[in-house]
């Protein structure tokens, strides 16, 4: 590179970056640049996304909640974690049919159930909610393909639900969303 070649890139600089006189360009020396106070907002930070996520997440506590309970075992102390996974007896047989004998029935019984519980809790404090998400996608579709396959059109009510939280997650109102900003000031 000629030393001409780095005066006129040193002159490009200017005019583009430095905003000094006519180096600027034509009119540029007179008035100072206009500085805008708004910030825009992020995507998925209005307050639309904040709405449908937490929509999404109330339908999906309310049925995942009411499920758990409705197959857990009568909780008589209240501050056993077991007491609120111990499986009912008509859980226990369905996970036998479900899994057609190739696992534990009350294994199974035991982790649905536990999963239900916590996907719960996490959704309510809207903490990983994606791998909640792809809980929900993925056992909505096993519901689908093999445990009642002529009850698809509920079904894929929660694998559009499972999906939104796949792809979009919880939203504004959420822990997830609070640890993202922080870990972007650190």
């Amino acid at each position: 590179m000629a030393l001409g070649d780095d005066m006129k890139d040193a002159s490009q600089f200017e005019r583009l970056f430095m905003g000094a006189g006519e180096a600027a360009g034509p009119g540029a020396g007179g008035a100072p640049p206009v500085v805008r106070s708004e910030s825009p907002v992020r995507r998925g930070a209005g307050i639309r996304d904040a709405v449908i996520g937490l929509a999404v997440r109330a339908v999906l506590i309310v049925q995942m909640w009411s499920w758990s309970r409705a197959n857990a075992a009568a909780v008589e102390d209240p501050l056993s974690w077991r007491a609120w996974v111990t499986p009912a007896e008509g859980l226990q047989s369905a996970a036998q049919i479900w899994t057609q004998g190739h696992v534990d029935a009350g294994f199974a019984a035991f982790l649905l159930l536990t999963v239900a519980t916590l996907a719960s809790l996490s959704l309510a404090a809207g903490f990983l909610t994606r791998l909640t998400g792809i809980a929900v996608f993925l056992g909505a579709l096993w519901h689908m393909l093999f445990i009642l396959p002529e009850a698809f059109t509920s079904t894929v009510a929660y694998l559009a639900l499972g999906l939104y939280l796949i792809l979009r997650g919880a939203g504004p109102v959420s822990l997830d969303w609070a640890l993202a900003r922080l870990a972007r000031l650190a």
